[in-house]
């Protein structure tokens, strides 16, 4: 496998060597070596275009995102590898146009398919996560489960699939994927939020407060674990250990795949900052784990409700073991998002072929 990626190298040494052996004039020589060279630049010109696009994208700033989707069309129909092809459209549903991913992937799978059959999966987990942001549940769990029943598996799978079954009340199936993840889960905070997400439908608030206790420690970069813990800390009436988590969730990453929303998160907390509506909230949300748990304001209920400006709320569960809400210390990268390195391999590459940005 490696002589074959060493191929183009091996070709362009053989080339210098010819033209160098060449009876003609040394200038000629270079002329034709200089020629040689950007013909090769030009043809392999949709990598420099795929990673100047891929450090556009990285930056903190979102106004910046805009200068990479040019550079990542530019790249595909320069004829980039379908690796990146397949990364690229990822981008698009992650920070971009999440129509032009789908379509580009789409694209991919109806010429391709069946060609890299390791591609073909993580291409349809992908275009799963575009159903599911369009609200068609039920042809993401059909894409989810052709990649299951081949027999691949992934960490991006673990969390798609389970994630669809949690949201359309399978809780047999969704642990059932959990277990089965066996050691990822202790590597990817995505399927590790989906277990406490689980232990909360199931109402198993104790494990679900000792997960998020843990999973908070890590810092990840997704909010989702922030609210479902805030959950947990309503539900012990823990009223401004849950504005903090919520004020915490507001500063994660947010993309277009996000099951949770700033404007959701915010509508929260500003419900439970206000004594007016800090109970009536919190009431709501403890009463109504499954739309909270899936990035939706809860279902409201009348009555009357005091007026409550006090940290801890009256009439909630008592936790079992009083613990202190871990203060969030550590980075972590957030797994959910794909991920757009380039391998030493690639950057290597990169480098022979002077294709880095100055």
């Amino acid at each position: 496998m490696k002589r074959t990626k060493n191929y183009g190298l091996w070709l362009s040494l053989l080339v210098t060597i010819i033209i160098f052996t060449l009876k003609i004039p040394t200038y000629s020589k270079m002329l034709l070596l200089a020629i040689f060279m950007l013909g090769l630049l030009y043809l392999r010109r949709s990598i420099y275009y795929y990673v100047k696009a891929n450090r556009t994208i990285t930056s903190e700033n979102p106004q910046d995102w805009e200068k990479a989707w040019p550079l990542y069309r530019k790249a595909i129909k320069a004829g980039l590898q379908k690796s990146y092809v397949v990364t690229s459209a990822s981008m698009f549903l992650q920070r971009g146009d999440a129509a032009e991913g789908k379509a580009i992937l789409q694209q991919y799978l109806s010429a391709s398919k069946g060609k890299e059959p390791n591609l073909d999966n993580i291409a349809k987990t992908m275009i799963s996560m575009a159903y599911w942001m369009e609200g068609d549940l039920g042809k993401a769990l059909e894409a989810v489960e052709q990649v299951y029943e081949s027999g691949y598996r992934d960490k991006n799978l673990f969390i798609n699939y389970t994630t669809y079954a949690l949201e359309s009340g399978n809780l047999a199936k969704a642990k059932a994927l959990i277990d089965e993840s066996g050691e990822m889960e202790n590597t990817s905070p995505g399927i590790r939020d989906n277990r406490g997400w689980l232990y909360l439908l199931q109402g198993k608030w104790e494990q679900a407060d000792a997960l998020f206790a843990e999973l908070v420690k890590k810092s990840p970069r997704f909010p989702e674990p922030y609210v479902h813990y805030a959950q947990v800390l309503i539900h012990y009436g823990e009223a401004k250990e849950a504005i903090d988590m919520l004020k915490t969730a507001l500063q994660s990453r947010f993309s277009n795949t996000s099951g949770m929303k700033q404007e959701h998160i915010q509508s929260l907390l500003s419900l439970l900052e206000a004594g007016e509506t800090r109970l009536k909230t919190a009431k709501e949300i403890d009463a109504d784990p499954v739309n909270v748990a899936s990035g939706r304001m809860p279902k409201p209920i009348t009555g009357a409700f005091a007026v409550h400006e006090g940290d801890t709320l009256e009439g909630f569960a008592v936790r079992p073991i009083k613990a202190t809400t871990p203060k969030v210390v550590e980075e972590q990268d957030e797994e959910r998002l794909p991920n757009t390195d380039l391998t030493e391999e690639d950057l290597e590459y990169i480098r022979k072929h002077n294709l880095e940005e100055n």
